[in-house]
């Protein structure tokens, strides 16, 4: 290799490096879903924080006295408009929610035909099969004190329209439309 190849090499690695410096540090820490998950109820502050990576969740709340403290942590997601909530009581992981970290969309097919079959006390499970595969899509969850809640959103394509189920404990507890045909 000749010496002016050489510099010439030398001085374009100085510039490549000097021009992605800036946008690797722009770069700021996030929380994906497998992360999301390996933080559970009980857990410490630092287990989140090691599950996350530092930086990920921001310290938003704080207070304490007679002999409690709380702490409420919220974390950027890696998805498009996703995020988490970690709520700790004492140092112990006591709530936790996430909204979107799945990153998945409807494939539009939701009816009001299929909507008025999915009433209260079906399963997940029951769901999916009336609506079809891909129709209704996880947005959010939450967990605390042994209940676990999810949100899921069914969309209709040809207009706009869509339906909305919250479960607890595996079960629908509420339900709502708009628009579907």
């Amino acid at each position: 290799m000749s010496r002016k190849t050489l510099a010439v090499s030398g001085l374009l690695a100085a510039a490549l490096t000097a021009a992605l410096a800036p946008a690797a540090q722009a770069a700021s820490p996030t929380i994906t879903r497998a992360e999301y998950d390996k933080v559970k109820l009980g857990s410490s502050i630092s287990k989140m924080h090691t599950a996350a990576g530092r930086g990920a969740c921001k310290l938003t709340s704080s207070s304490g006295g007679s002999g409690y403290s709380s702490k409420v942590y919220e974390c950027k997601g890696n998805k498009r408009y996703s995020s988490a909530m970690f709520s700790f009581g004492n140092g112990k992981l006591a709530m936790k929610s996430q909204n979107s970290l799945d990153g998945k969309q409807s494939n539009g097919k939701m009816t009001k035909a299929k909507y008025k079959k999915i009433t209260k006390g079906k399963t997940i499970a029951q769901m999916h099969s009336i609506a079809g595969k891909g129709v209704c899509v996880r947005i959010a969850d939450a967990e605390a004190a042994g209940a676990k809640s999810a949100s899921y959103l069914c969309e209709q394509s040809r207009t706009y329209g869509n339906a909305a189920f919250t479960f607890t404990n595996g079960k629908v507890v509420s339900r709502a439309q708009y628009g579907l045909n």
